[in-house]
């Protein structure tokens, strides 16, 4: 069930400082990584006819992403997603995996050997033939509020990388940068309704992004 809305903003490093310093003043940093700051890394998945990234392209309105992500490199904590995305409304279906199941993503029948609803996602992978097409890397900000569903998020140095497992577990693998320099993605997720106080807090004239990171970093590598 679609039932998160997603709203996605293109900033200048310049409006970044201030909505930060905007957000900091209101809401509360995650929990993870140091004072809600942390680096996400993401291989993503896609079928023979890359069916992923062209229903993104062609502006289908219903499209899936399959993909595995690891905070801050570390490989003792990997999540396995479908994100689901209609418009601005989102679904995520996530299971947390071990390192060792990584080559069984993949690997035609291993979705037996797992559990729950890392064992669906495993099937529904498997059966598409799905295979690892690009690695997406960047630094987030993360802020929530205590009172509602909100949360707000900052991503920046956006990086395209190869299929490559080593992105999940090292800083020393590099890629190449996706956006200009001083860009940075603003994420508003929200439940059914943002809080006006929200709205006020996020105002700035920019542009929305159209295309998922997924796409941009797969026209890159």
């Amino acid at each position: 069930m679609l039932s998160r809305h997603e709203e996605k903003y293109i900033l200048t490093y310049r409006q970044y400082l201030q909505l930060r310093s905007r957000a900091q003043e209101v809401l509360v940093p995650d929990k993870h990584g140091d004072a809600g700051t942390y680096t996400i890394t993401s291989i993503y998945y896609d079928d023979p006819e890359d069916t992923g990234l062209f229903e993104k392209l062609d502006g289908l309105a219903l499209h899936s992403k399959f993909r595995v992500r690891t905070y801050d490199f570390d490989t003792e904590f990997v999540r396995l997603e479908r994100k689901d995305k209609l418009g601005i409304l989102t679904n995520k279906i996530s299971a947390v995996i071990g390192w060792s199941q990584l080559p069984l993503l993949t690997e035609s029948g291993a979705w037996e050997q797992a559990e729950g609803d890392a064992r669906a996602l495993m099937q529904q992978m498997q059966s598409k033939s799905m295979r690892p097409v690009v690695a997406v890397r960047y630094v987030r900000d993360a802020f929530c509020h205590p009172g509602s569903d909100l949360r707000l998020t900052f991503d920046r140095d956006l990086e395209a990388l190869p299929a490559d497992v080593c992105a999940l577990s090292s800083p020393d693998f590099v890629g190449v940068p996706v956006l200009p320099p001083g860009s940075v993605v603003m994420e508003i997720k929200y439940g059914s309704c943002l809080p006006v106080f929200a709205r006020k807090l996020t105002r700035v004239h920019a542009p929305q992004l159209s295309l998922s990171k997924y796409a941009l970093c797969r026209v890159r590598v």
